[in-house]
């Protein structure tokens, strides 16, 4: 049996068509594995297409078609993969009717039955998809009808069966290693790596809990090592692995366990991860970076306290701070996503969310160039929030259940606030935060410049950004040259030096922007200048003031930073339900006046 599996390309706004290193879909890696796993002589060639356009998506896979001649197509569908998996699957059921359709994927897992009876004769895949596409192949290849196979949906000729649920697979270990080879061509230095499966949360713009259950299953270390060292092994030139688990670090436990067994092993590479900023701990964080952890990212998308108990993440700021104070000390680099435009969202919120992020880049530096806006996914509350409140999408009307049917693309939340004002919140904050920005205008500058010492340290070491203006400064300078390196030599932190430099790259900012302005607009800029500065003072003092109470960065005992959230069992301890309750009651208030 011939097996062709893919994905389809991804709606145009979300490709990194030019991205050497851009991450590579471990689940199709993972099925291909396992399916070579049984031993069944299966035939199977796996294209990888998201970052591609639609049309060279198209061409490529209708010549697989026509000479590789599959007799099963498996199709990963995600919500911006759809449009280009509807075509394919209508291209296949014309040209090639004989050929059997299969598809999953996160989409997959959530529009099932919608999916199932728009396509008639293909088959959905609910959840996880290793042991049940494996099932359906042994059906098929045997002429063996497939109703007793668990965790699909289909259409049986008058009506969409879908069977009895698949359990998770609880113990990963039996898995074998995903086929990394499919994706990590001469010269590519990343590799993917999942050392779990599942969240225990329910962020409402997040569809994790449809496929997850919101339950934590965890490989053994020992085998998460061997498949490190085997990535190691047989690709010479990767020298990075990207941990794309959902809730890496959750469970602190397991998460010593794993670098313990990284740091014995001797394992020399570089391991980056996505991780929430609750639980940490230092005993952690100080273990990340022994086991070779350089770069961490977390999933802040709000500043706001208030929407941050909207999205149900578990996170205020104060945790957020001590994160990050921890990870400062260590010198793993960090990032942490903002997404505008989520439930409750305000001008009043933006503007706490500025503060808060700049508040945190005085901590340790995070960079920003871009920031995401809110999305309306299936399977999200907010989703559910946009079809209560009858939310018109552009080209289509109300949205509904039926727009995933459509070529349309992901819709933006428009509940609380049109596409232009979040827009407008989003550039809002990118002039305040990004350091791609701090030199566009005189007024993005003021909006950052107390955010300079950090900027210049960030561009120091990692060469970028500020970097070509202190350059110029040292060589124009060579006795604050000299500090420099002699501190460099001597392990010394050159403070007095460090503030001269910043002072010198302010000045030379300064000057740059009076090169292109007139006078009255000079006299203008120091007006505005001087009233920086006190403002400035100001918010230096709060935020001092903030962290002095709260002493970031310190295991306090009466602080419940890292306590557990997972249970041994993998599922939440504590759930946080009310808040989107009373958001929901809140639209079905505003909605009931305007009618």
């Amino acid at each position: 049996m011939k097996i062709l599996l893919t994905c389809c390309t991804i709606e145009e706004t979300h490709r990194i068509e030019t991205d050497h290193d851009s991450h590579y879909p471990l689940g199709l890696a993972y099925l291909h594995s396992y399916l070579e796993s049984l031993n069944k002589s299966y035939d199977i060639e796996t294209r990888f297409l998201n970052n591609i356009s639609l049309e060279k998506c198209m061409k490529t896979l209708k010549e697989d078609l026509a000479t590789f001649k599959p007799d099963v197509v498996g199709i990963s569908m995600m919500t911006h993969s759809r449009v280009g998996a509807y075509k394919l699957i209508k291209f296949i059921k014309k040209k090639y009717p004989h050929i059997k359709i299969v598809v999953g994927g996160m989409h997959v897992s959530i529009m099932y039955e919608q999916i199932a009876e728009a396509y008639k004769g293909i088959v959905c895949v609910v959840g996880e998809g290793e042991i049940t596409l494996g099932d359906l192949l042994e059906r098929w290849d045997n002429n063996l009808p497939i109703d007793d196979v668990k965790g699909i949906a289909y259409f049986d000729g008058k009506k969409v069966v879908v069977t009895t649920d698949r359990p998770l697979i609880n113990d990963l270990d039996i898995l074998p290693f995903p086929k990394h080879e499919l994706f990590l061509w001469e010269g590519k230095t990343m590799a993917g790596l999942l050392t779990s499966r599942g969240c225990p949360y329910k962020c409402n713009f997040c569809v994790l809990d449809a496929a997850s259950r919101r339950k934590v299953r965890c490989r053994s270390a020992s085998n998460i090592a061997d498949e490190v060292e085997h990535i190691l092994a047989n690709h010479s030139s990767v020298d990075t692995v990207w941990i794309h688990d959902d809730a890496f670090m959750i469970i602190k436990d397991r998460t010593i366990e794993f670098c313990n067994e990284i740091i014995k092993r001797g394992i020399k590479t570089n391991f980056v991860c996505s991780a929430r900023f609750r639980p940490i701990s230092r005993e952690v964080v100080m273990l990340m970076k022994e086991a070779g952890f350089v770069h961490v990212l977390f999933g802040l998308e709000s500043g706001s306290e208030s929407v941050m108990k909207l999205m149900k993440k578990g996170l205020t700021q104060k945790a957020v701070r001590h994160g990050l104070k921890l990870f400062s000390e260590t010198g793993i680099k960090a990032t942490a996503f903002l997404i505008v435009g989520l439930p409750g969202e305000s001008a009043e919120t933006v503007e706490e969310t500025i503060d808060f992020v700049q508040e945190l880049q005085k901590i340790q530096y995070l960079f920003y160039d871009d920031i995401g806006v809110a999305g309306v996914y299936p399977g999200t509350e907010l989703f559910t929030l946009a079809k209560e409140a009858k939310m018109q999408v552009q080209g289509y009307g109300v949205i509904d259940d039926k727009y995933w049917l459509t070529d349309g693309p992901v819709p933006w939340y428009e509940v609380d606030h049109k596409y232009e004002q979040l827009e407008d919140w989003k550039d809002r904050t990118r002039n305040a935060i990004a350091l791609t920005r701090m030199l566009d205008s005189c007024e993005n500058f003021l909006k950052q410049r107390k955010l300079l010492p950090s900027a210049i340290k960030y561009s120091w070491r990692w060469n970028f950004g500020l970097l070509e203006s202190m350059k110029i400064i040292l060589q124009e300078n060579p006795i604050l040259s000299f500090s420099f390196i002699r501190a460099a030599i001597l392990k010394e932190t050159p403070e007095l030096e460090f503030a001269q430099l910043c002072a010198e790259v302010e000045k030379s900012i300064i000057s740059g922007f009076f090169k292109n302005i007139n006078i009255p607009d000079q006299k203008a800029f120091i007006v505005k200048y001087n009233k920086q500065l006190l403002e400035d003072e100001k918010t230096l003092s709060r935020w001092h003031h903030i962290q002095e109470k709260e002493k970031p960065g310190n295991d306090s005992k009466n602080d419940n930073y890292a306590e557990e959230v997972v249970a041994i069992d993998g599922t939440m301890i504590a759930t946080i339900e009310s808040d989107f309750d009373d958001e929901r009651n809140r639209i079905r208030d505003r909605l009931n006046i305007l009618q």
